[in-house]
């Protein structure tokens, strides 16, 4: 009778723990959990992997008796620790970001704080925050990714900040052994998510028209220093807003980029704070060299800038502060980011109402990307552009240079080319006849490969 218990309904020997239920019709596996000293057991309506699922039960690839007995083994081998696994994936997160925000700026925690209440808002993406943290597979992990760029329309940009955060949390959770695998260990391929355009600029032609418009405009007249600065310096918006008239060096011809300024929602107020932080990369705070239009340009708006109680605005530490910031609003206040696209937004809104042939969208982003590319339409080095930009990294920079229309690329040539900046010596017909004696020169070895210039 013993051995009998022993088999399952096709005659086959089980394991020891294993046994078949005929009151419930299922292999059952039991096992203690010592930490917990505890009885636990699995349960399925097949042995293995290879046996059909019987028709009208409700089980999934995977879930065969021996396929579950192996997985547990394997997660107690490297010491899972079931409790942790059972958080879900929103909960780990939060944790995650409570342990980071300590020591991140309040912009990346403005940018934590969206993708919590992305996945907690949204239905779809909410599906996965619901989930075991240790029942997560990479296979679900991608397809979640791309329904949220299909489905739901969410950008390359904005699905790669947050992988990124849920990254970094698995990694965490890997580390503390409450999984085994990390299920966002997977990269997102700009082309299937929409992320390969090419940096937006607009032509010469669009840009000088646009400035035209707003010199002449009655009412949007008052922005065109500011946007005529934008589109001649390449300032990221936020180092716009946070210049004061010290960072403007009219006896060295350069602007000093020290800082940004923000405006950032207090949640424990309830309001939004001015706060001004260091520029967005290491290369950030540089100078920038004026042109004499762009000097005339801050020369008119500092001299023409209202005298009012200014406004002692602080780091999200309360150790630097500045004051006296260039661009005010109709209130008086200090303008940011947003004001400025309102501006170039409302404008450009305007003169495609007027005009027939309308211009493209432009936006203060819009405007760096016309200078960067602009100056490198007209040869300048990458390193020089970068620096000037205040790129991170020289790829960022050299994005510019690979989108280059064809004419571009003859000009810059043309130019340093006529300046000299091109070949060696100077060409003069050679006066002596040729003979046809090869005496001084070997066989030509016809094997021989072609030089490989694109290894160089």
């Amino acid at each position: 009778m013993a051995d009998k218990e022993r088999l399952d309904p096709k005659g086959r020997k089980l394991r020891t723990g294993e046994s078949y239920s005929y009151k419930r019709g299922r292999l059952v596996y039991r096992f203690k959990v010592t930490e917990d000293h505890v009885t636990t057991e699995f349960t399925s309506y097949t042995l293995t992997s290879k046996d059909p699922i019987p028709a009208g039960v409700r089980q999934h690839k995977g879930e065969s008796l021996r396929e579950k007995e192996e997985k547990y083994i394997y997660e107690r081998m490297n010491a899972l620790d079931h409790k942790g696994g059972n958080m879900t994936v929103l909960e780990l997160v939060k944790r995650y970001v409570s342990i980071q925000s300590k020591d991140k700026r309040e912009t990346t925690c403005k940018g934590y704080r969206t993708q919590l209440n992305f996945m907690q808002e949204n239905a779809f993406a909410s599906m996965m925050g619901s989930k075991r943290i240790k029942d997560v597979n990479i296979v679900e992990a991608e397809e979640w990714m791309m329904d949220l760029h299909k489905k739901e329309g969410r950008s390359y940009s904005s699905l790669h900040t947050l992988k990124g955060m849920l990254h970094q949390s698995f990694i965490k959770a890997k580390r503390a052994h409450w999984v085994l695998d990390n299920p966002f260990d997977f990269s997102l391929t700009k082309e299937a998510y929409g992320g390969q355009k090419t940096r937006e600029a607009i032509s010469r032609y669009d840009a000088e028209r646009y400035l035209d418009f707003l010199q002449r405009d009655k009412h949007f007249c008052k922005y065109y220093d500011g946007v005529y600065i934008l589109f001649n310096t390449g300032l990221r918006i936020s180092e716009f807003c946070g210049l004061i008239p010290d960072d403007i060096d009219f006896d060295q011809h350069v602007i000093h980029v020290r800082r940004q300024l923000l405006r950032v929602y207090n949640e424990d107020e309830d309001i939004n704070l001015l706060y001004i932080a260091p520029p967005k990369s290491k290369k950030g705070t540089r100078i920038i060299p004026m042109t004499d239009g762009v000097e005339r340009a801050f020369r008119h708006v500092i001299n023409n800038r209202k005298t009012i109680k200014e406004t002692i605005v602080w780091d999200q530490y309360h150790k630097d502060s500045a004051t006296g910031f260039l661009w005010l609003d109709k209130n008086d206040q200090y303008e940011v980011a947003q004001h400025w696209q309102n501006h170039i937004r409302w404008s450009r809104d305007k003169f495609n109402r007027i005009y027939k042939e309308e211009l493209p969208p432009i936006s203060p982003h819009i405007c760096r990307h016309t200078f960067c590319s602009n100056c490198a339409s007209a040869g300048m080095s990458p390193k020089t552009l970068q620096t000037i930009m205040g790129h991170a990294s020289i790829s960022i920079t050299m994005d510019i240079y690979t989108n280059l229309e064809d004419e571009d690329i003859i000009k810059s040539f043309e130019s340093l080319n006529k300046r000299g900046r091109i070949g060696f010596g100077k060409y003069t017909a050679s006066q002596i006849v040729p003979d046809d004696d090869d005496d001084d020169e070997g066989e030509v070895d016809l094997a021989e490969e072609a030089d490989d210039d694109d290894e160089e």
